[in-house]
């Protein structure tokens, strides 16, 4: 099988795909940001447009000069939806508040009603369980990874990540009881 090498981009092609960042650059952030509704997350995706368009320049080049904007706009709509797309795969419960403190005291959200946890406590209680319990729930509950993803991370069977999960999380109940802080 014979690769097919990419033609180095050109410097008109480089001076023509800048002229178009500087030309409509700012509007497309605007039209990202009404997607993905976040300002940093906007400006990657205006970013990955130029990128694109750099890699594949070929294409934006036989687009008419009067249609440019149009194609644009649809490149930062489709890369909005996809990275919408895997935010919300990747989405998780954070262990903190808005504003990124992490205060004294987080919600558990997993419960019906609000119950607060001291999160000093919580540390303290994690950090005397054994590692593969304790490494188990902090990539489960805190960084919200899926069992097949720790199971690849740590090379063990999708099963054994469950079992570790459901391991730790009865033991952390027992702790949370001995020491009179879990409510029923």
């Amino acid at each position: 099988m014979k690769l097919r090498k990419r033609k180095p981009v050109g410097k008109r092609t480089v001076q023509y795909i800048e002229k178009l960042y500087a030309l409509y650059s700012r509007k497309l952030f605007f039209i990202a940001r009404n997607y993905v509704k976040d300002t940093d997350l906007a400006q990657d995706i205006v970013q990955m447009v130029f990128e694109k368009a750099l890699l594949y320049s070929n294409s934006i080049l036989k687009v008419p000069e009067d249609e440019i904007l149009y194609f644009l706009t649809a490149m930062v709509k489709n890369t909005s939806f996809s990275v919408l797309e895997i935010e919300k795969q990747y989405a998780h419960e954070h262990l903190c508040y808005d504003d990124g403190d992490e205060g004294d005291y987080v919600e558990d959200p997993t419960n019906d009603y609000i119950q607060l946890i001291d999160l000093h406590s919580l540390k303290e209680k994690l950090s005397k369980m054994p590692e593969r319990h304790r490494d188990a729930l902090l990539f489960r509950y805190v960084y919200g990874f899926k069992c097949k993803e720790i199971a690849g991370m740590f090379r063990i069977s999708e099963r054994s990540v469950k079992a570790r999960c459901s391991e730790g999380r009865s033991r952390l109940k027992k702790m949370l009881i001995d020491d009179g802080e879990y409510i029923e």
